[in-house]
């Protein structure tokens, strides 16, 4: 007799389900691995290339004016005796201020270099930068100049959508980008031996470690509360020399005579007291990318920040610290 195929339906049993899903999920364990690879790697290739043209807007911005921005300028007796340049283009005696303006930092600085002089021709250099407004708008806390974006300024790879320190003093657009100002802020400590630090004016020329072996700017993403990374001007922590907010030394300090400076090293963005804001880390795995002096662009591992070697009778002197340095006249290799 012909059985009823409402009888004996056809389909899965629970025990050949089991293994349909078990197989998608080892697919899946396969697959995950791989597309996150090509997600690093694209964003890698496109936080290269804003470090690219950071470099050569500074370089650019080096040719018209003979030398690269400061990290900041400020008065040279402001706030404290701390030590450091007087501002390189003077001091303007109708404000008290630098003639390029307070606190500006080297990004607002080269922004017309990588096309961005829509936001630079809005600046009013002889006032404070904080409480300028977008002309045209409002003037709320959200239409500040300060609060602007700069793509090219933030890391592809930091997943915060929108970077922008939100306070109804004004907001200010973050960036996840420091220049390197040498080891340390503190000319006492040693410091103020980069590039890029407070009233700097360094030239190619006093760059004798060579330009391919001296960092410009690194990465550190904004911290967790949003209150360092001010991208057009920041003031950073006391001495307000810009540490914290638009420079970083490789083996920063906050204080010139005592504690252990920080140093190049994973960090997090759950971070709620901002303990990592004192030292370079990226969002890539493994390490981060640097611009260096000639243009160039390098993935430097976290190796850096801590492997040593003998110079000048100091035994803990780091690979990092000696490519941040301008004129120390160290050889090292940058294959770290």
């Amino acid at each position: 007799m012909r059985q009823s195929l409402r009888s004996n339906p056809k389909g899965f049993t629970l025990i050949e389900l089991l293994v349909v899903i078990a197989i998608i999920a080892i697919l899946i364990g396969l697959l995950l691995p791989a597309v996150q690879k090509v997600r690093e790697a694209a964003a890698r290739t496109q936080c290269t290339n804003n470090l690219k043209q950071q470099g050569l807007a500074l370089h650019n911005f080096h040719d018209v004016n003979g030398y690269f921005p400061s990290a900041l300028e400020i008065g040279q007796a402001w706030y404290t005796t701390t030590q450091r340049d007087p501002p390189p283009s003077g001091i303007d005696p109708a404000t008290g201020y630098p003639r390029s303006g307070p606190f500006f930092s080297w990004a607002t600085k080269i922004s017309p270099y990588f096309e961005l002089g829509t936001i630079y021709n809005q600046w009013n250099f002889k006032a404070w930068p904080w409480w300028q407004y977008q002309a045209g708008m409002p003037m709320t806390s959200a239409n500040t100049i300060n609060a602007l974006p700069a793509k090219v300024m933030k890391c592809p790879s930091d997943p915060r959508s929108d970077l922008t320190y939100v306070d109804p003093g004004g907001d200010a657009a973050l960036t996840d980008y420091l220049g390197v100002n040498g080891r340390n802020q503190f000319r006492e400590a040693g410091g103020q031996d980069g590039v890029l630090y407070v009233n700097a004016k360094v030239k190619i020329v006093g760059i004798t470690d060579g330009s391919s072996n001296t960092l410009l700017v690194g990465e550190r993403p904004p911290s967790n509360t949003l209150l360092y990374g001010w991208m057009w001007a920041g003031s950073g922590d006391s001495p307000y020399f810009g540490t914290t907010d638009v420079v970083l030394g490789v083996r920063e300090r906050a204080n010139p005579t005592s504690g252990t400076p920080d140093f190049y090293r994973p960090g997090t963005l759950i971070d709620p007291t901002d303990s990592h804001r004192y030292h370079y880390w990226s969002l890539h795995p493994g390490g981060g990318m640097w611009l260096i002096g000639d243009g160039s662009v390098r993935f430097i591992s976290y190796q850096a920040g801590t492997a040593t070697f003998p110079f000048m009778g100091n035994t803990a002197y780091t690979v990092l610290e000696a490519l941040a340095t301008r004129a120390s006249n160290e050889a090292v290799s940058q294959s770290n």
